[in-house]
């Protein structure tokens, strides 16, 4: 209703007075009062101003009542009402009268065809329309209730609202209450209700406060919607939302770990490339340990029989002027020292590759290349090889040749033995080769340095070749003498051939 003393009341008073009065007005006033009040509202009023005119009438007739202030005031601020009220005749009183009671007999049918309406529209409602007392006792259950609920109309109204309402949530419905009391509206309220057949489904509840016609709170109104599918999806939306989280973490992790092996396998090229420069240097420094020792070779051997020649030469230059009879001689001597430097050099030659081991394999080379070096040295060697022992690729057994070479040079140079002892043995699908003296040994502190840093020309190179061929090789020393050991896989490709057969391929 409007404030006291509104533009509004104003308006709705001067529209009632032209309804009272029955002005030409009075049907459009009719009109505007329907559309402002609604058609119950507007009953009341006409039933009211009906009930006014026939009070009014009445003191007419009885001229020992006197009007009340208020209505004194009233007809003197407006001349032209208290013309139209005094004025009147009485007679057409019950007219009047007579047509605000049709005009409220049409009132009426409207709001009943109103009300029937309002019914039949809640009633054929998809959601449930629940009326309830203050106190939660159902009093009206339409068909969307009957449908959604599981409940009849004649079973719930009467019943308290907890029917339909979870144990554990009992204490809603004291706050809802407590709300509705004070006149508060809950829209969109998500809850959980149960049906009769005991299944649980999820609901939106509306609720307001219903008013009588001076505006207190008498009950409440409530509209319940079926939003079980809703929540569902949003459940199907949440699991998504968490295993898609999960992937994401998942994810991350996977990257997290990638890149991690990036950069271990990026640190292991580095290293590996490090390696390949220190290897590069180390072979580098081991073809120059090569290269010095077969200048020492050609040197020791070669330069001798060279400078003894030249001295020949100079002999027989001067023998030529003195004694003819000694150019003979000489000759001969020069002829042997020719043949012992053609010696020489092919001895150097077959050293640094010898022939034999192509053409006959490791067995033959090794007694070859033993049998020269005894007589060269002076060593007694043993050497203990099968006699089918077979062949191995060329350049395992030229591997294999080399640590024998090697440690059979170190023996006769450095360890101070008159014996050598070589023993070369097929097992499976490996090699094992073994080379020991009797000599003075190696120190346990020179020996630790071979054994981790490779020191030495010599062993550097047999480290580096028994590497390539995925091999493992030992060095034991002790007072009575050094042995090498070397283990070597005869089915695995050294890098050399690994990488002529992917440049191949």
């Amino acid at each position: 209703m409007p404030g006291a003393d509104s533009q509004v009341e104003d308006a709705i008073f001067a529209l009632a007075s032209h309804i009272f009065l029955q002005t030409p007005d009075a049907s459009i006033c009719l009109d505007a009062l329907e559309r402002l009040l609604g058609v119950v509202r507007l009953q009341y009023l006409i039933l009211f101003l009906t009930f006014v005119r026939a009070a009014h009438y009445w003191t007419r007739v009885h001229p020992e009542l006197e009007f009340e202030e208020d209505i004194k005031e009233l007809l003197a601020t407006h001349e032209a009402l208290a013309a139209c009220i005094l004025n009147d005749p009485e007679a057409g009183s019950d007219v009047v009268s007579q047509s605000l009671l049709d005009e409220s007999l049409v009132l009426r049918q409207k709001a009943d065809k109103s009300g029937a309406l309002l019914a039949a529209i809640v009633d054929s409602s998809a959601d449930a329309i629940v009326s309830k007392s203050l106190d939660g006792v159902i009093s009206s259950w339409n068909g969307g209730a009957e449908r959604l609920f599981g409940y009849t109309a004649e079973e719930a109204i009467g019943k308290h609202i907890s029917l339909i309402i979870p144990v554990e949530r009992h204490h809603e419905e004291v706050t809802i209450l407590e709300r509705l009391r004070r006149g508060e509206r809950i829209e969109h309220f998500d809850t959980v209700r149960v049906r009769k057949d005991g299944t649980r489904l999820d609901i939106s509840l509306t609720i307001s406060p219903v008013r009588d016609a001076v505006g207190r709170i008498i009950r409440a109104s409530k509209i319940a919607r079926d939003i079980t599918q809703r929540k569902q999806i949003e459940r199907e939306l949440r699991e998504s939302q968490e295993r898609f989280r999960e992937l994401a973490a998942a994810l991350e992790t996977q990257v997290q770990l990638r890149t991690q092996e990036l950069e271990r396998r990026n640190a292991e090229i580095l290293r590996q490339s490090d390696q390949l420069r220190a290897l590069t240097g180390r072979l580098l420094q081991v073809q120059d340990g090569e290269r010095r020792h077969m200048a020492r070779e050609l040197h020791d051997s070669a330069g001798q029989t060279l400078t003894a020649l030249g001295m020949k030469l100079s002999q027989f230059a001067q023998s030529a002027k003195q004694d003819p009879a000694q150019i003979a001689k000489d000759v001969e001597d020069a002829e042997k020292l020719v043949d012992q430097l053609t010696r020489e050099i092919r001895t150097t030659s077959y050293l640094l590759h010898p022939p034999l081991l192509d053409e006959s394999g490791l067995r033959s080379a090794l007694h070859w290349y033993v049998e020269g070096l005894e007589k060269r040295s002076g060593l007694d060697i043993e050497l203990r090889i099968s006699e089918d022992f077979g062949r191995l690729s060329r350049e395992m057994e030229l591997l294999l040749f080399r640590l024998v070479q090697e440690s059979l040079t170190n023996i006769h140079r450095q360890s101070g033995s008159k014996t050598a002892l070589i023993r070369i043995e097929r097992t499976g699908d490996n090699v094992y080769v073994e080379v020991k003296d009797q000599g003075k040994g190696i120190s346990s502190d020179r020996l630790a340095e071979i054994q981790s840093q490779g020191t030495g020309v010599g062993i550097r190179g047999m480290i580096e070749r028994v590497h390539q061929f995925h091999g493992e090789l030992r060095i034991e020393s002790d007072g009575s003498g050094t042995k090498i050991c070397a283990t070597l896989p005869t089915k695995t490709r050294s890098t050399t051939e690994q990488g002529r057969f992917n440049q191949a391929a």
